[in-house]
């Protein structure tokens, strides 16, 4: 059986993307330019960006019982991940209508579907006999997400928790995640402060970073990213992008980034550089999982981001 060192419990969402100039007033009926249909969601995305870095990922998580389910465990399936623990409940699968601008800025709504079916007797000891590094999102049921915190503890599991869309954590659960990784919308709703500069998301980090149990990185798209870790908070400048079409899934990519990372033993000060060089190549296409780079497309990343690290 193989060992796998990556565990995601999340969301599988089959996203509508629609291309379009701007979004329509309120009463409007404005036309779009392009119709994309593909797999999505934030669970499976980090899913497959993790086995595309070469990671042994399995994923956890419910579809419906109709095309759309059948579509992403198909996806999944190609993308080498796991799908031993994807179980299909309930007519509809998660949706993911995705407006996506001529800036490559996008917003989404998401219909939670099967998402929800999934229970807290799904989370079981055996996913994390092989001490894996569990990677959760907020779009699944939240007590479902504290009981993989408890469970994953249990087994002495590194967990990092990519608390988006923004909700409410206990306080025990909180407490016992090694990497909590969030944007700058995601920390000021967690914080209950303004996190709009550089400035602020460093003061952020550090506030949250009390209430974890390791590191905080607050994501800040063009402004790069802040990480608040023993030595106090530190930013680093964004990944330059030469032609930005859609920022759908660069979230995800980037905590694609930081997992291979972290399995690999390599310090948080290396992979946020190399996190944020998957991140801006996932942005230079259409799509969230068909536009995430393979290992050998970001290598010469972290090879560069070491050079300029340590000399």
């Amino acid at each position: 059986m193989m060992k796998h060192n990556i565990v995601v419990i999340g969301s599988l969402n089959y996203d509508i993307l629609v291309q379009q100039d701007r979004l329509p007033e309120i009463g409007e009926t404005f036309t779009g330019n392009e119709l994309m249909l593909m797999p999505g969601g934030k669970g499976a995305n980090q899913a497959v960006q993790c086995a595309k870095l070469g990671l042994n990922v399995n994923m956890v998580g419910c579809v419906g019982n109709d095309i759309y389910g059948s579509e992403l465990i198909k996806s999944l399936n190609e993308n080498g991940v796991s799908v031993d623990n994807i179980s299909q409940r309930g007519k509809t699968s998660g949706i993911g209508i995705v407006q996506i601008l001529e800036s490559g800025d996008y917003c989404s709504t998401i219909i939670k579907g099967a998402n929800y079916l999934l229970t807290e007797s799904d989370i079981h000891d055996g996913l994390f006999s092989d001490r894996p590094l569990l990677i959760l999102q907020s779009e699944i049921h939240d007590h479902v997400v504290e009981r993989a915190i408890s469970v994953a503890r249990r087994h002495d599991c590194q967990i990092l928790l990519n608390n988006a869309p923004a909700r409410e954590i206990s306080v025990q659960a909180l407490s016992q995640v090694d990497f909590l990784v969030v944007n700058e919308t995601e920390a000021s709703f967690m914080s209950k402060t303004s996190v709009t500069s550089v400035k602020e998301a460093m003061a952020c980090a550090a506030a949250l970073q009390q209430k974890v149990n390791g590191r905080v990185i607050i994501t800040l798209g063009e402004k790069g990213a802040v990480l608040s870790g023993d030595a106090g908070a530190r930013h680093y400048p964004a990944v330059f992008c030469p032609d930005v079409v859609d920022t759908t899934g660069a979230g995800d990519s980037f905590i694609g980034g930081i997992a291979y990372c972290l399995v690999n033993n390599i310090a948080l000060e290396e992979a946020i550089p190399f996190a944020a060089e998957i991140s801006s190549c996932s942005i230079q296409k259409y799509g969230g999982q068909s536009s995430f780079p393979m290992l050998p497309d970001v290598a010469h990343a972290l090879t560069q981001n070491r050079q300029r690290l340590f000399g």
